[in-house]
């Protein structure tokens, strides 16, 4: 985006002029009730030396936000000009933060960088301090720690802001302390001048220059000798600036680069200092930057213990967690991009938003409306999605007021057809920002998680299980089983100590990319994070659980038509036109390879991992010894192809699905086929038994997918979970739940008992193609069309002795 505006920007420059300074760019001034960009309704405007500033009401969002446009001179060099569109993009890269002023975005106007900024409306901290609002040592102490979490946020980000004022330090009605001003513009307001310093000529004014970076009435005697060559004390210098004059009602110095002996005072008529806070006020302002604060939590930890000696607890805002505001961050940046109309970019940080949080409400709206505006799927397909996502979250307005445009879209007549031609009319609603918090709710809120993640651990450590367990699954439930690096830990201790009685929830653990083709037959290697399957073109793919790894081609092997490991063996079986080959996992050699003259189509070790069976097109399934390398072939006059075969966990047994949809059970002592079910109307592509061997899935492209006893043959259930094909199914190692996917990009989850539908889970793609289990029973993976796959956890509830 920088660079992109800097081409645009230097694009403005005479031929005729000298090479280091640019043509000054046309500004156009607007006036209340212009509209711009088609987005923004001027209604204020407010002018001073460096630049202007509007206040305009967005017409999509609905909120009001501050335009602020630097005067062309300001950006006449070129170094100058850089170093403007340069800090802009590290404002808006820099994120969300409840005491940061977000910077949506910045936009080229005629060659002049535009910020569209939060708009704060309680004025800033002079405005406080004039007006005698800061008097009160409970406000003005909260007050300033609300600076210090902002403040550690930007330095977090590597940014030095170089020009912390009263002006800079915005505060909400209700005393949200907003921090501003990233060194773009220096002031819209005349200075003041009972706050002016000496200074050279040379240096500029007191409120704004354009060679020094900062106010000279705040800045620190080293951003004097080099205002390039900072680090964060004089941040901290700037603010304790500030300090003394919300607290004594003056500044230490009468100039910042002449040390003086400090006394610092309440004003006539304040309240007494506690005894932290003098030392407090005098350290803040040390003219030697090894003396004063290093950094701001030091700063906040010592506001606090002023806070406490007056009120005797901590003050409220004192920690917190505003770490889970990433996922805003990208959702913001993703809104940013599209205003610009870079859709793929938006793409990409909405995809990095609900990896973070994906059950974050704007996150999941823009994702689903930008499919949608795109035309990358129907109306009908994004609803289901959406409702799906909408059972696993508490009931929102957003989200169902996206419903209501899809299913107007849909009642209207909208061709199904994703190509077709009609969708660009559709009145598409507006992308959502997740909007700034303006209140000190933001804190409360926060403190509640925490409150919540701290019970947790303490009742965990305690051993009193039944109690946190009810804790956290209240506290996971209420924000939509995301992620959360408490109740994770937790939950997996818990799991231990309890017994399974249903399910609760689902959280998704992690999401790998696509790789633009889809994942067939995967299997998770037991012990590691390397993960086998099947590319389209037959070749066996390897790709590890690392979110940055790409997945590798075993060259060597080409034309698989089936895979299937053994974990007590560690082999991983193939099978191609020159026979089945068994891979050592551990020395990545073939341990064995097993002529064929048929195409082979399924594959299935024994549970103990001796015999190897294989089903062929001829219909033919064989059982291979693996020590001895002798054949038992199953007694069968079918001539129809094997399209699966399993054995179960416990049992010699096993069973195959074919092409006609019939399965057989067989015994393999006999050889005989025990019993032949006519199971589907179409091939029998999914088998998958329960651990306990007593019972066993099967799935076909019939959409039907169907329960069956293994000892008696009969049919327990069947269902058509899925209105699209139905892809894979598989039961959870629990004996009571089984999951189905497919081109619908849904998951469900199903009670084996009552046959009802528990949860719904949308994969964020084009749909579901495999399902397989994780290295624990109560984690799933899914394989979706785009060959992205993701990490699931199931959470259940438990019970404990």
């Amino acid at each position: 985006m920088l660079t992109h505006l800097l081409d645009r920007f230097k694009r403005t420059k005479s031929s005729k002029m000298d090479s280091q300074v640019l043509s000054l760019p046309e500004e156009r001034q607007w006036q209340p009730g212009d509209i711009i960009l088609q987005r923004y309704k001027i209604e204020q405007l407010f002018s001073g030396a460096m630049g202007r500033v509007y206040i305009a009401q967005h017409l999509g969002w609905n909120i009001p936000v501050a335009i602020k446009v630097p005067k062309p001179e300001v950006l006449a060099d070129q170094e100058g000009a850089k170093r403007i569109f340069t800090e802009a993009e590290s404002w808006v890269r820099m994120g969300m933060h409840p005491n940061v002023a977000t910077c949506f975005y910045i936009q080229s106007i005629n060659a002049i960088p535009h910020l569209f900024i939060e708009y704060v409306d309680g004025g800033d901290l002079s405005t406080w301090i004039k007006t005698g609002r800061c008097r009160d040592l409970r406000t003005a102490l909260s007050m300033a720690i609300q600076f210090c979490h902002g403040m550690e946020f930007t330095h977090s980000k590597g940014i030095i802001h170089r020009d912390i004022k009263p002006q800079n330090i915005l505060v909400t009605k209700n005393a949200l302390v907003k921090i501003t001003d990233f060194g773009i513009v220096q002031s819209i307001t005349a200075p003041d001048p009972s706050t002016i310093a000496p200074m050279p000529d040379t240096q500029g004014t007191e409120e704004g220059t354009i060679g020094f970076r900062g106010t000279p009435g705040y800045a620190s005697p080293e951003q004097f000798r080099d205002t390039h060559n900072v680090d964060r004390r004089t941040d901290i210098f700037s603010f304790g600036i500030c300090l003394w004059l919300i607290f004594c009602s003056r500044k230490p110095y009468a100039n910042n680069q002449v040390p003086e002996p400090l006394d610092p005072s309440p004003p006539p008529g304040g309240n007494a200092f506690p005894p932290t806070l003098p030392h407090l006020l005098k350290k803040s302002v040390a003219f030697d930057p090894k003396n004063r604060y290093q950094d701001f939590s030091e700063l906040r930890s010592d506001l606090n213990r002023a806070y406490i000696e007056l009120y005797r607890v901590d003050c409220p805002y004192m920690e917190i967690d505003f770490t889970d505001l990433e996922a805003e961050n990208y959702n913001n940046r993703a809104v940013s991009f599209l205003e610009l109309g870079k859709s793929k970019e938006a793409e990409s940080c909405l995809a990095h938003a609900l990896e973070i949080n994906d059950a974050l409400p704007e996150a999941i709206f823009n994702n689903i409306l930008l499919r949608w505006q795109s035309n990358r799927a129907t109306p009908s397909y994004l609803l289901r999605q959406l409702e799906a996502i909408s059972q696993r979250l508490p009931k929102i307005a957003l989200l169902e007021t996206l419903a209501i445009a899809l299913k107007e879209a849909i009642s209207s007549s909208t061709p199904t057809s994703v190509a077709s031609s009609q969708l660009p009319s559709v009145s598409f609603p507006e992308y959502r920002l997740c909007f700034p918090k303006n209140s000190v709710d933001a804190f409360r809120t926060g403190q509640l998680h925490l409150a919540t993640q701290r019970n947790v651990s303490d009742l965990l450590a305690k051993g009193h299980y039944a109690d946190c367990h009810e804790i956290l699954t209240r506290g996971w439930g209420n924000i939509g089983y995301r992620k959360d690096r408490v109740f994770l830990p937790a939950y997996e201790q818990l799991l231990v100590q309890g017994r399974k009685k249903g399910i609760k929830g689902v959280t998704r653990l992690k999401t790998l990319p696509p790789t633009g083709s889809h994942v067939d037959s995967p299997i998770l290697i037991p012990g590691t994070n390397r993960i086998f399957y099947l590319s389209p073109s037959g070749k066996i793919m390897l790709r590890t659980l690392a979110e940055n790894h790409k997945p590798k081609g075993l060259e060597a092997y080409r034309d698989v038509t089936t895979i299937t490991y053994s974990a007590t063996r560690g082999l991983l079986a193939f099978a191609n036109p020159t026979g089945i080959h068994l891979l050592s996992i551990k020395s990545g050699k073939i341990s064995q390879t097993i002529s064929i003259t048929d195409k082979v189509t399924a594959l299935s070790f024994t549970p103990d991992g001796t015999a190897l069976s294989f089903g062929q097109d001829s219909g033919n399934i064989v059982i291979m010894d693996l020590a001895t390398g002798k054949t038992t072939s199953l007694l069968t006059n079918k001539k129809v192809p094997v399209r699966s075969l399993v054995h179960f966990d416990k049992h010699p047994d096993c069973i195959s699905g074919h092409d006609d949809g019939t399965i057989c059970l067989w015994d393999k002592g006999t050889r005989e086929c025990l019993r032949q079910l006519t199971a589907h109307a179409m091939p029998v592509t999914i088998l998958s038994p329960t651990v306990d061997g007593s019972l066993f899935l099967s799935g076909a492209r019939d959409r039907n997918v169907k329960i069956w006893n293994r000892k008696n043959g009969r049919q327990l259930s069947s269902l058509v979970p899925h209105e699209d094909t139905v892809n894979a199914a598989i039961l959870l190692q629990d004996n009571a739940h089984f999951l189905s996917a497919g081109d619908d990009d849904l998951i469900k989850i199903w009670e084996i008992e009552s046959g009802r539908c528990l949860h719904t889970l949308e994969g964020g793609g084009d749909g579901i193609r495999s399902l397989f289990m994780g290295a624990k029973p109560h984690i799933f993976l899914a394989g979706r069309n785009d060959g992205a796959i993701i990490v699931w956890m199931v959470i259940y509830d438990l019970e404990f002795p």
